[in-house]
């Protein structure tokens, strides 16, 4: 097929970015697409170019993405556009299957026998129980193992060494220990996770070069989708398979990369030129999805990250009506708001941070039978440590001389409570039959301050059986003290406020001891109904869809952003903020049509009262207000109160590049944190950080996006 037909046939209705996007096919190129700007389209159809009217035969392309189901729809995609022959040649794989290939071809040129890929969960899980109770002598909630996965998840896909497995910030007790124990076990079974297919691919490219060799002959061309959420050692797997041909297209967009938890590495995107000298970076900008209230309150709201490369949002759906702000007073309100507008009838799609969000909604939805749709049943927040907390302490109040209640309690009432002291109270209550804490204040071993302290918390909970559920659950936050524990030890206390919002639709502790089982039980067995008009699901799972309404829950202080920006005070504070602030962008541009934000005023949003400042008629009215005053002062209005362009929110200035170009300078990296500059070679600054990593980085880029500057 000859250009002008191919032209005709799949590339007139593309505008000019996508166009260049498809037919640029030569060299490391990074495509950087906005949401909603037909990515995937792009590169489906840029393979069909490629084999069309380049003349590249199918089998010399290697597509990857980030999932399974997102292979699968590419595939499907392609072949409605190319036909099924032509898609049966091509090889769309995710990273993980290229390195089963890599393993195979391995072990059959150098008749090794790879381990045994486990993908039994249960085994799995076994497995990590049972090592978790050897290096904790306690049995792992489901909770706690899926932590454990997801750090173990973590520490491969970046490739840290010890010193960084030590440094990993987790309630989990002895990480390293559990670590080395799990990838022991595994040796020892000659069994693999599907982690370790990457970790082993890699240490063969590295030290096999003729297997290095084979894939680097056998594939000319690379496609790599979603490339914002590859991991640290995806993108070093891809560098090596790429290194001889150069012909590199890396699609992705780091303002969406949301998924640091599973060690997506966006800095791959930031770094593209240094890695691949000569490369060029195309964009595009051009929104198919959002209106243009959604789209510009978008825009002006991801301006303000630090961590990007500079980029507009051009929308092209008109508009469709301004953002929806619903001023609440309290939290509970949002969920009321959701119901009612459910009621009338309304479609909705409500996104949120974490799944326990849900709860209080899917609770009302199944008191008032009101259907619902929420794919991710996750159940861990029934079997996390907090939420077992409080059912301890709940049956403890019920059950004042119950032994093995208070030794799973006696240091969680924010009060110094020695074990041996504990023991004592235990012992003394099973001769007496009187309470335990009865005893604990008896023990001649408490000192005054102690034993104030105890009375206070014994009060409080001898309370608890005589309260309604709400109460009960202030009550041990605020008078047993378990509050004051989570504060301590910096547990994060979002939890216990769900269980508050569970607990105003309860007459008593017992009852809401009931119904969390009757939820647990609900959610297991829930079926999504195929008409529901209520779409649930986390922010994470949202992505890549879209929604005609969204409507952002439980966009509070402490749970999105996690940490305000002024209390970041390391590089790993600064990272989670800013992929925070990229978490609620993503939110943002899932909706179509309309875009309801909550105001709350006992819980304000930094991320919301920005998007708010920033909408048409607040700038409006902060105009109308520069021009009555300057009317009044006879002056004229301040710049600074100008109409806004149709340009995102100004960039700070840049860094002054002598600052922190010249050998033995001190420097801050946004994300890297504290390092000397050892070497000015032309644009490049060679830079020693406190980790103990030397980075490459281009001097002028990290000075115009201030992610780099002097300490003094």
């Amino acid at each position: 097929m000859d250009e002008q037909q191919f032209f005709r046939q799949h590339l007139s209705s593309f505008n000019a970015q996508q166009q260049a996007a498809v037919t640029t096919v030569d060299g490391p190129v990074l495509l950087l697409a906005v949401p909603g700007s037909g990515k995937t389209t792009v590169l489906v159809t840029r393979v069909g170019y490629m084999v069309q009217c380049c003349g590249i035969a199918p089998e010399e392309i290697l597509t990857m993405t980030y999932t399974v189901a997102a292979t699968r729809e590419m595939r499907s995609r392609f072949a409605a556009r190319f036909g099924e022959e032509l898609a049966g040649r091509m090889q769309f794989r995710t990273i993980n299957g290229v390195s089963a290939v890599v393993l195979q071809y391995y072990s059959r040129r150098y008749q090794r026998q790879q381990p045994t890929l486990m993908t039994n969960e249960g085994e799995l899980t076994r497995l990590l129980t049972q090592i978790y109770q050897q290096v904790s002598d306690d049995y792992p909630t489901e909770s706690t193992l899926k932590e454990l996965r997801t750090a173990i998840t973590y520490i491969k896909n970046m490739a840290l060494d010890e010193e960084g497995i030590a440094a990993i910030e987790t309630d989990l007790p002895d990480l390293p220990g559990l670590y080395r124990r799990y990838q022991a076990e595994l040796k020892r079974r000659n069994w693999m996770d599907y982690d370790d297919q990457m970790v082993f691919a890699l240490q063969i490219l590295r030290a096999a070069p003729a297997v290095l060799a084979h894939f680097q002959q056998r594939y000319g061309y690379f496609c790599v989708d979603e490339s914002q959420d590859t991991s640290k050692i995806q993108h070093e797997i891809i560098r090596l398979l790429a290194r001889r041909s150069c012909n590199l297209f890396m699609v992705g967009d780091e303002d969406q990369s949301i998924y640091g938890f599973r060690a997506a590495y966006p800095q791959a995107l930031m770094e593209f030129e240094q890695v691949w000298p000569g490369a060029r970076v195309l964009l595009m900008e051009h929104n198919y999805r959002s209106g243009s209230e959604i789209v510009d309150a978008a825009n002006h709201f991801v301006a303000r990250n630090r961590y990007r490369r500079p980029k507009v949002m051009r929308p092209t759906c008109g508009a469709q009506g301004p953002l929806e702000v619903v001023r609440i007073h309290r939290r509970e309100e949002q969920i009321d708001w959701l119901a009612d507008r459910v009621r009338q009838g309304e479609t909705l799609a409500v996104l949120f941070r974490n799944n326990e969000s849900a709860l209080p909604l899917i609770d009302l939805c199944e008191r008032n039978a009101l259907p619902y749709r929420f794919a991710k049943s996750d159940l861990t927040f029934f079997t996390d440590k907090i939420v077992l907390d409080v059912t301890d302490f709940l049956q403890f109040a019920q059950q004042p001389a119950n032994g093995e209640l208070f030794m799973r309690l006696y240091y969680k009432f924010g009060l110094p409570v020695a074990k041996r002291q504990a023991l004592y109270a235990c012992a003394q209550s099973a001769r007496s039959g009187r309470p335990i804490l009865e005893e604990l204040l008896r023990c001649p071993e408490v000192k005054p301050r102690l034993r104030g302290g105890l009375a206070d918390a014994w009060a409080a909970l001898k309370q608890l059986p005589q309260q309604n559920a709400a109460r009960a659950i202030d009550t041990l936050r605020d008078g047993v003290g378990y509050g004051a524990y989570l504060e301590q030890k910096k547990m994060d206390s979002g939890k216990l406020s769900i269980l508050g919002l569970l607990a105003a639709q309860e007459p008593s502790s017992a009852r809401l001891l009931r119904r969390l089982e009757e939820l647990r039980a609900l959610l297991a067995a829930h079926q999504d109904p195929p008409d529901a008009p209520l779409t649930l699901s986390t922010i994470h799972s949202s992505k890549g869809l879209e929604y005609d309404t969204v409507v952002l829950l439980d966009v509070f202080d402490g749970i999105l952003p996690a940490q305000l920006e002024v209390c970041c005070r390391t590089p790993e504070d600064t990272r989670r903020y800013e992929e925070d602030r990229r978490l609620y962008y993503v939110a943002m541009t899932r909706a179509k049509r309309r875009l309801v934000l909550f105001d709350c005023l006992a819980m304000p949003s930094v991320f919301t009262q920005e998007v708010l400042f920033n909408l048409p008629e607040a700038r409006a009215e902060r105009e109308r207000q520069a021009a009555e005053a300057a009317r009044v002062q006879g002056t004229k209005p301040a710049a600074a109160f100008a109409p806004a362009a149709a340009v995102p929110a100004p960039k700070a200035p840049p860094v002054e590049l002598g600052a922190i170009g010249r050998v033995g300078a001190t420097v801050q990296h946004a994300v890297f944190g504290l390092g000397a500059v050892t070497e000015v070679n032309g644009r490049f600054l060679t830079i020693r950080f406190a980790d103990g990593k030397v980075r490459r980085l281009d001097g002028p880029t990290v000075a115009e996006h201030r992610l780099l500057w002097p300490v003094e």
